[in-house]
């Protein structure tokens, strides 16, 4: 398959927005996209609530690290299997199942809060399971959006996914805060509860889709093996995905001991990383609405691009100790890391997978979000050794490194034309 477009004129902004319009226009699409912003506000807050419930119950920043940990491992693990029943069952069921039961764990740790009853290991519990019923979600969320619009119209929709999702991590943190001063913890936990049904009740909506399901007639691990055999044949799909769980792994470990960094390079306080945060959502949100002005066109060498941006500003914004140029520079991390590699890589990964394995390939990418917390640990040791400066620096650099050799230079390495089928 190629990912090279007919040549045409350059995508002006006004017909980027019109693009944009026509995709929510198409119903199936619409609910979804409904869905998942719901969600994405859901998503982005809960850890927010569930972190203030354990520091409010034992006061301890190791009892936060410990729960983050019960949630991480599963999420990781359990990926496996979730590409596979994105494969083999209607995805519109896996997200309603899922998402129910979201909603179900954060609604009893509401009432348990609600009714003073509430124990650490309570939290323990619903973190596992968490992890466990998240990892289900997160593929078929990610293939589906391929079963509801045609290959033309892909990147534009994962561009508006993306948005959503960007759009939760600046919104949902806020609005949770204000519900749990005003209100309470309990009653944040609920309404993130009630966005979760919200979201389950969007996806509902949507009709029948397209989507060619694998039959049930090997295991799990069969059918787990048949995606890896696919990704190991195809030169695309699988540069694409080496370089993007290095992103994940090198790139992007920042993002889960940015207090730290931010505290000691910078002298910030938690409002000070929380303004930090919040340039990193609206960077990524930026990139995925302007992402549409590309197109697909060398959309390989456009991926590659971002991974060196990123790289740059990442590098910068580790020796920088003012406040507000880091600020600006955080948002262009932002910009071309999670608002362009990621919608990039994704789009490649599912043009070049058939719809019967295109859950299993997709479940193998997102165990790239897995990977910053394996990256975040040997990062702080690295900080603690030399520099914040040079272990971010070495971190970035080492992302460049896996793109430039195993996507360019690399015997086998896609041609950067963006032909699919060619190959050094």
């Amino acid at each position: 398959m190629s990912l090279v477009e007919p040549a045409a004129a350059k995508p002006r902004m006004a017909d980027c927005f019109s693009r944009l319009l026509v995709i929510l226009r198409q119903p199936g699409f619409r609910w979804f996209w409904l869905g998942s912003s719901t969600q994405s506000v859901a998503q982005a807050t809960q850890f927010l609530a569930i972190g203030w419930l354990v520091l409010e119950v034992t006061g301890s920043s190791a009892q936060l690290g410990l729960v983050i940990f019960l949630y991480g491992v599963p999420n990781v693990a359990f990926l496996i299997v979730a590409g596979v029943l994105a494969d083999r069952f209607d995805r519109r069921y896996v997200l309603i199942i899922t998402q129910a039961g979201v909603a179900g764990l954060i609604a009893a740790l509401g009432i348990l809060t609600l009714a003073d009853a509430i124990a650490i290991r309570h939290v323990y519990a619903v973190a596992a399971l968490l992890g466990v019923v998240q990892s289900l979600n997160m593929p078929a969320r990610m293939t589906m959006v391929s079963d509801l619009v045609d290959q033309a119209s892909l990147l534009d929709a994962i561009a508006m996914q993306n948005a959503a999702v960007h759009a939760g991590r600046i919104a949902g943190p806020p609005i949770a805060g204000v519900i749990i001063e005003v209100w309470g913890l309990s009653e944040s936990l609920l309404a993130i509860a009630g966005c979760y049904v919200v979201s389950m009740a969007c996806v509902a909506k949507i009709g029948r889709t397209s989507q060619l399901m694998t039959v049930v007639s090997q295991s799990v691990f069969r059918n787990f093996a048949e995606g890896l055999s696919y990704i190991k044949n195809n030169p695309v799909v699988l540069t694409v995905i080496v370089i993007t769980c290095s992103f994940g792994g090198f790139g992007m470990s920042h993002l889960q001991i940015l207090p730290a960094m931010a505290k000691e390079t910078l002298g910030a306080g938690a409002a000070g990383v929380g303004l930090l945060y919040l340039a990193s959502g609206i960077g990524s949100l930026i990139g995925n609405v302007f992402l549409p002005l590309l197109g697909t066109n060398n959309i390989y060498r456009s991926m590659l691009i971002s991974v060196g941006l990123f790289a740059t500003f990442l590098i910068a914004f580790a020796w920088c100790d003012w406040f507000w140029f880091s600020w600006v520079l955080f948002l262009l991390v932002g910009v071309f890391g999670l608002g362009a590699v990621w919608p990039f890589s994704s789009t490649m990964v599912q043009l070049e997978s058939p719809s019967e394995v295109r859950g299993r390939v997709m479940g193998v990418l997102q165990f790239t979000p897995g990977f910053h917390f394996l990256g975040a640990f040997p990062l702080a040791l690295a900080a603690g050794v030399w520099s914040w400066g040079v272990a971010m620096t070495g971190a970035a650099a080492a992302t460049v490194l896996v793109a430039v050799w195993f996507g360019v230079i690399r015997k086998g390495s896609p041609s950067l034309s963006g032909t699919a089928s060619d190959s050094k």
